[in-house]
């Protein structure tokens, strides 16, 4: 995707100087040579970088740059100096995370910042997402009662500002709920900012949800904020809060308690403003009970505790979430809009879902891409697609099921029918990771780890050679 840069400056020549250079990168530019010029132009296009004269910032620069930290709080910016600015400028700058640049440095200078800017947002998009400017609707589809119900409470608690946590298993869409529940909210006009904690170590996640100083840490070579400033008075998306640390579930705790924090390596307070959301899809029962989860810091999280229904639990959705796939992926892929078989709806409805809604559309999208006509009458389902009741009869009989719980024993059969979904997947990829994971609709990470619950070897299903 070629990246989008704003300048704005009112010093025409230097807009042209800039445009040339930039455009023999490969970026796309368009300028603007006013404030509300420019700010129009943020409003109609998503843009990755915004370039600012020094003369914007110091003349409208309160007003612009609150517009900028307001509404586009995760857009990275730089400012081009051409002789200096007043220390309270500086300082408006630097509450927005901008770059200040020199143009006496020359184009290498800024050529290499961007560089660097966009190689970090890169990186940094794999573990949040913000998009900034989307305008997506978020719909929860389904007619079933269980649908039905979600969205009539994600309704109820999107008019008020309380914490919320979201429970499911892995694929039942707690993101889309999220996103659901901001976009019915009053803040549905600021920005909405979802966290992965579990895709980021405990040093990285701590810098990217409080920010850091310059000179925090090897590497601080600015200063940085956090998606709680970032989130402003908009909505921050904590999914997979079950996996963060206990050192940062105590500063977590301090957030929800006092709505304040410090940056990694500074002093100053600062106020919380945005609503939080977490999800997650441990067993806090047993977190809480192993010391693995705090109990107060639970406690604060869950003021308002919203379960999401696995799939199998709302079969009657499956054809309309089918067909929707259908017609979202056809047209992705650029092929005709195609019908799906009631053959393969009835396989659809009959399979079990241990992947939930996430891999019901990656089976529709492969359905998609190797179709050769335009009907849809075979699935690429996993061989076994109902669990075995006589090897899950088999395996649980070795077990006292009268000193079992009702969650113990529903954990045990799903458990067995993961090892089973899991161990299809990787005999059909031959033992390739990341082709399994992409399938199951899960990141590298959790497919490890469900693995290895399941006391699978990945290396068993590797062809020998």
């Amino acid at each position: 995707m070629q990246q989008k840069i704003l300048i704005l400056d009112s010093n025409r020549p230097s807009i042209e100087t800039l445009r040339k250079t930039l455009k023999c990168q490969g970026y796309e530019i368009i300028a603007a040579y006013t404030v509300p010029e420019g700010q129009k132009r943020l409003l109609e296009k998503r843009f990755h970088l915004v370039l600012v004269g020094e003369n914007f910032v110091a003349k409208d620069g309160q007003n612009f740059m609150d517009f900028l930290h307001r509404k586009f709080p995760g857009l990275p910016g730089i400012v081009l100096i051409r002789k200096g600015l007043p220390l309270n400028v500086e300082e408006n700058i630097e509450k927005s995370g901008f770059h200040l640049i020199s143009q006496s440095q020359g184009p290498c200078q800024l050529l290499e910042s961007i560089r660097e800017i966009f190689s970090h947002e890169t990186k940094e998009s794999e573990n949040y997402d913000s998009r900034i400017g989307e305008d997506k609707p978020f719909q929860l589809l389904g007619e079933s009662p269980s649908i039905l119900h979600l969205r009539e409470t994600l309704r109820a608690v999107a008019e008020t500002s309380a914490a919320v946590l979201l429970r499911g298993e892995t694929g039942t869409g707690k993101e889309l709920a999220a996103r659901f529940l901001h976009a019915h909210s009053p803040r549905s006009q600021n920005q909405f900012i979802a966290v992965n904690c579990a895709a980021l170590t405990e040093s990285l996640l701590e810098s990217e949800l409080f920010g850091h100083e310059k000179g925090a840490f090897t590497g601080a070579h600015r200063q940085r904020l956090g998606k709680f400033e970032y989130a402003g008075s908009g909505t921050l998306f904590l999914d997979e809060i079950g996996e963060i640390s206990p050192p940062l579930q105590a500063k977590m705790l301090r957030v929800l308690d006092d709505r304040k924090f410090e940056r990694v390596g500074g002093n100053k307070t600062i106020d919380v403003q945005c609503r939080i959301i977490a999800a997650s899809n441990i067993d806090f029962t047993k977190a809480l009970e192993t010391g693995r989860f705090r109990e107060d810091l639970y406690y604060r999280l869950n003021v308002v505790s919203i379960d999401l229904p696995p799939l199998r639990d709302r079969a009657q959705d499956i054809p309309l979430l089918a067909r929707h796939f259908l017609a979202e992926k056809s047209q992705r892929h650029n092929k005709p809009v195609m019908e799906i078989s009631a053959q393969a709806i009835d396989d659809l409805s009959q399979y079990g879902w241990p992947g939930n809604v996430r891999e019901l559309e990656n089976i529709i999208e492969q359905a998609v891409i190797l179709a050769k006509g335009k009907v849809i009458d075979r699935l690429p389902l996993p061989a076994q697609k109902i669990p075995s009741t006589g090897s899950m009869r088999k395996s649980m009989d070795q077990k006292d099921l009268t000193q079992m719980t009702l969650k113990e024993y529903i954990a045990d059969i799903l458990q067995e029918s993961e090892a089973r979904y899991f161990s299809a997947l990787l005999k059909r990829h031959k033992g390739h990771i990341s082709r399994t994971a992409e399938t199951a609709g899960i990141d590298r990470k959790t497919f490890y780890r469900k693995i290895k619950q399941c006391g699978i070897d990945p290396k068993k299903y590797k062809p020998r050679k």
